[in-house]
């Protein structure tokens, strides 16, 4: 299969080395990736008159010296952009492989779930989304938030879930502009994850919430922070999913009137 590996994370970012090389060996592998750390933009573009600048070369020189263990990076060529993530998938798919589009487009692996409302903010999610405009199979691919990084303890079972099922993925019959949203939960293997559903969006309410502060010269800011998704008991919900050890995979339309679960 043709593999592009869109992220709105940096090349240096453990999870794409682990899934590059991964896939790199029964699979032609592309990756589009920011270079700098370009989380929550959502579909959001470079605004018009703007350049999005990009840099082409081979995934060894993304190392940029560093000592790594992982090998199988022959022949994985590396676009970093300067620009917005959907920038990146619009030009990767519309401009550079225009002529040879990609199989499928998996978006991350994000370190933090997009459940909920997270998908109306997450970057990968815009990602995804703007593969289907071009007619390509994308998926998204996230899991439990690590403050730290993820380590490749905490990404192994997710890595063997997507090779496992790349080809369900890729070919599965989807409405035009679908998309699968994946939410993998923490796991030790992939054998101990209890299964895969497929889910709705769970409930939709407040993404952030701001805590009052009075600065030393007397005013007002707002401390910003996330807040906590609201569980859904349904089964079919995707939170609830995870929650309970299910692999929650999303169908998700840009016609967000297509509705969840209230």
């Amino acid at each position: 299969m043709n593999i592009l590996i869109a992220t709105s994370g940096n090349i240096s970012r453990l999870e794409v080395s682990l899934l590059a090389t991964a896939l790199n060996k029964n699979h032609k592998v592309t990756i589009a990736s920011m270079a700098r750390d370009s989380g929550h933009q959502a579909l959001a573009f470079t605004t018009s008159g703007n350049a999005s600048r990009m840099e082409r070369f081979p995934y060894r020189d993304a190392m940029r010296g560093k000592t790594t263990k992982l090998d199988g990076f022959s022949g994985i060529i590396v676009h970093e952009f300067y620009s917005r993530p959907a920038d990146a998938v619009s030009i990767m798919l519309g401009e550079i492989m225009k002529h040879d589009l990609p199989d499928l487009v998996i978006c991350g692996i994000s370190n933090g779930t997009n459940l909920g409302p997270d998908v109306y903010s997450s970057s990968n999610v815009g990602m995804a989304m703007e593969a289907t405009f071009f007619g390509v199979p994308a998926i998204t691919i996230a899991t439990e938030f690590n403050p730290g990084g993820n380590t490749e303890a905490h990404l192994k079972h997710v890595i063997k879930l997507l090779e496992t099922n790349l080809e369900e993925f890729a070919n599965i019959n989807l409405p035009p502009y679908t998309f699968l949203n994946i939410n993998v939960p923490r796991s030790k293997n992939y054998k101990d994850l209890k299964g895969i559903r497929y889910t709705r969006l769970g409930k939709v309410g407040k993404l952030v919430e701001y805590d009052a502060h009075t600065a030393p010269d007397g005013r007002p800011y707002y401390w910003t922070r996330f807040a906590r998704g609201e569980s859904c008991k349904h089964p079919m919900c995707d939170r609830a999913s995870y929650e309970e050890g299910f692999v929650s995979i999303t169908p998700l339309n840009y016609n967000s009137t297509i509705g969840g679960l209230s």
